[in-house]
């Protein structure tokens, strides 16, 4: 019998318990086949395509799965804070700081795939700057970085 929407992969207590909070409060429900996504994308341990989560799930759930379903599920779980976009990678993670709301800014390390999030009040704070002074509203304010994490910059230099 292939596993639950729910179960697969098991998602920690205090991710589950952090998505049903964020659900709550934004008053929007909180499917089993939503928290699955959810779930896979943690578990992946870094970025995924739609398409990449579209083929664990298939995967995991032994059935097939259209795309149009698994982008609702990211718009969902974008829209309640759980999931961040990645623009220029067209892929998708969860965001390290679910807890609140926040404009996001990201590290892309070129050579290994490695996301880090960070939230950086001044950079926030000079876009938010330069937007008033051009009379500009954003919408979304991702801002993307393109290197070398650490250990990729170590062993470049190293070899």
């Amino acid at each position: 019998m292939p596993n639950s929407p729910v179960n697969a992969p098991r998602l920690a207590a205090k991710w589950r318990k952090l998505a049903e909070s964020r659900c709550e409060k934004t008053g929007e429900r909180l499917t089993p086949a939503r928290l699955a996504a959810y779930a896979e994308l943690i578990a992946s341990g870094g970025p995924l395509s739609a398409y990449e989560l579209v083929a664990l799930l298939e995967k995991r759930q032994d059935r097939k799965i259209a795309p149009l379903t698994v982008y609702r599920h990211l718009e969902f779980l974008m829209k309640v804070g759980l999931v961040q976009r990645q623009q220029s990678a067209q892929s998708y993670v969860p965001c390290d700081r679910p807890e609140h709301a926040h404009e996001s800014q990201y590290l892309l390390c070129t050579s290994c795939g490695r996301v880090d999030e960070v939230e950086f009040e001044p950079m926030q704070a000079a876009v938010s700057e330069i937007a008033r002074q051009y009379q500009f509203q954003p919408l979304d304010t991702v801002i993307e970085v393109k290197g070398l994490c650490r250990d990729c910059a170590k062993s470049a230099s190293s070899g």
